[in-house]
C-alpha cells in the first residue's frame, strides 16, 4: 500500500495543477475575448459617462470621448490615443494626447498644453482596464466568472464579475470587485463598474467606480497620426506661472462671513479673543480625509480651551457636507459657499491650514497632510495659547 500511494502522488498532483491552470486560462479568456475584440480594429472610438465615488460623499461626474489608433511599433501602450474627460461638476476639462513618445494634456479653459509623465486617463479607459485585470491575473490567479444575464436599458447584457482582491486586513473587509456587462448582440461592453472597500493609511474607505459606453465607432476615415498631435490654438504652459503666495504671519486675517451646513451665521470676527484653526478641504481630497481624525481628537483636547477649529468648502454643497459629517462623526463646524474666502486668503492647495491669533492676524500655517500632522497643529495652537 505505501508504494502504491507513493506512485499515485505525481500523477494526482500533476492533474490538479494541470485542472487549476485551464480553470485560470478559461477563466481569463472572458476578458482576452474582449480585448481581442477590440484590437481587431485598426482604429476604435467610443463615448462614456463616468460617475465615481472616493473617499466622500459627493459623485463626481465626466464625460468622456475616447479615440485610439493601432501603433504596431510602440511597446508601451500598442496604441496613439486621445482621450478627453469633461467633469461635470467643476471647471475641469482636458484632452490627453499619447503620441508615441509622451502625454500631452491640454487645457481646454485656457488653451495650454504641458507633458506629463504617466496619465491615468490610459489605465481609466475601457482598453487599459480590460488589460490590467489580464495582465494582473497572469500575476495573482483571482477569481473571474460568467453569471447570469441582466437586463440594462432594455439591452440583455453578459454578466462577468473579477474578483481582484478580497481579504481580511485589521479585522476590516478589503476588497475591490470590477464587473462587465456585454451587450450580447454587439458584443461590447455597456456598463463597467469598480467597487471596493480599502485601507488608506490607516483610513478605511468606499470606492465606487461606473462607466456607461456608447457611440461605438470602428475603423474610422481620416483617423491617422496628425489626429494625436497639438492643435496649433494651445500655447506651451509656463512651468513658473506666477501663484499668489499665502498671507504672511502679522496680516490681519481678512474677516468673512459664511453659512454652517445647519444654516447658521458664522464669521470670523466672531471668533476675535480665541485662536481659530481655518481648515480649507473639499470632500474626496486625500490629505483633507486623512486629517479628519487627528481634528476630531485637537477638538475633543481644546473644546474647553479659547480654540475654535472650523472646516471651509468652497465646492461641496451642504447636502454633500451633511451626510460627510454623519460618516465621520465630525465634531467641530463645516461651512459652505467659501470661495471668497479661498481666494481672499491666496489657497490653491488643499488641504491649507491658517492659524489665526486672538487679534485677529495670521500666525502660521501649514499646508498639506504628513503623518505628524497632528503634533504640528497642537504645537502652532499651543504656542498661541501660551502667548
Amino acid at each position: 500500500m505505501p508504494y502504491t500511494t507513493k506512485k499515485l502522488v505525481k500523477p494526482i498532483l500533476y492533474i490538479i495543477l494541470l485542472l487549476c491552470s485551464s480553470s485560470a486560462k478559461a477563466q481569463v479568456s472572458l476578458i482576452n475575448s474582449l480585448i481581442s475584440k477590440l484590437e481587431s480594429y485598426q482604429n476604435f472610438s467610443y463615448r462614456s459617462v463616468n460617475k465615481r465615488r472616493d473617499m466622500g460623499i459627493d459623485t463626481t461626474v465626466a464625460h468622456n470621448h475616447e479615440l485610439f489608433l493601432k501603433n504596431a511599433d510602440d511597446k508601451q501602450v500598442g496604441y496613439y490615443y486621445s482621450i478627453e474627460t469633461d467633469h461635470q461638476n467643476e471647471s475641469f476639462h482636458r484632452i490627453d494626447l499619447y503620441n508615441g513618445e509622451g502625454i500631452q494634456v491640454l487645457s481646454i479653459a485656457d488653451t495650454t498644453f504641458f507633458l506629463e509623465k504617466s496619465s491615468s486617463a490610459y489605465d481609466q479607459s475601457l482598453i487599459g482596464s480590460l488589460r490590467f485585470v489580464r495582465n494582473f491575473h497572469d500575476k495573482r490567479h483571482f477569481p473571474i466568472k460568467m453569471v447570469e444575464d441582466t437586463i440594462i436599458n432594455n439591452i440583455t447584457a453578459s454578466h462577468i464579475v473579477v474578483n481582484v482582491l478580497d481579504t481580511i486586513e485589521d479585522n476590516e473587509h478589503i476588497y475591490s470587485r470590477r464587473e462587465f456587462y456585454i451587450n450580447k448582440r454587439t458584443g461590447l461592453p455597456i456598463l463597467a463598474t469598480i467597487k471596493g472597500r480599502y485601507n488608506y493609511r490607516n483610513m478605511v474607505t468606499t470606492y465606487y467606480d461606473e462607466k456607461r459606453y456608447f457611440d461605438y465607432k470602428f475603423n474610422q476615415t481620416g483617423v491617422n497620426t496628425s489626429r494625436f498631435a497639438v492643435p496649433t490654438r494651445f500655447n506651451p504652459r509656463k512651468e513658473n506661472a506666477a501663484q499668489p503666495t499665502l498671507l504672511t504671519s502679522g496680516t490681519a486675517a481678512p474677516d468673512w462671513t459664511l453659512h454652517d451646513v445647519n444654516g447658521n451665521k458664522v464669521s470670523l470676527s466672531e471668533m476675535k479673543g480665541k485662536v481659530v484653526v481655518m481648515d480649507f478641504y473639499f470632500i474626496g481630497c486625500a490629505g483633507c480625509m486623512l486629517s479628519v481624525k487627528p481634528l476630531n481628537a485637537i477638538y475633543e483636547k481644546y473644546k474647553n480651551k479659547d480654540v475654535v477649529i472650523i472646516s471651509l468648502s468652497e465646492r461641496d454643497k451642504q447636502k454633500a457636507v451633511l451626510a460627510f459629517e454623519k460618516q465621520y462623526t465630525i465634531k467641530y463646524p463645516g461651512c459652505i459657499d467659501a470661495a471668497n474666502v479661498v481666494k481672499a486668503y491666496h489657497v490653491t492647495a488643499f488641504p491649507t491650514y491658517y492659524f489665526i491669533d486672538k487679534d485677529g492676524k495670521v500666525a502660521s500655517t501649514l499646508v498639506g497632510y504628513d503623518d505628524d500632522f497632528e503634533q504640528n497643529v497642537t504645537a502652532h495652537i499651543e504656542k498661541l495659547l501660551n502667548k
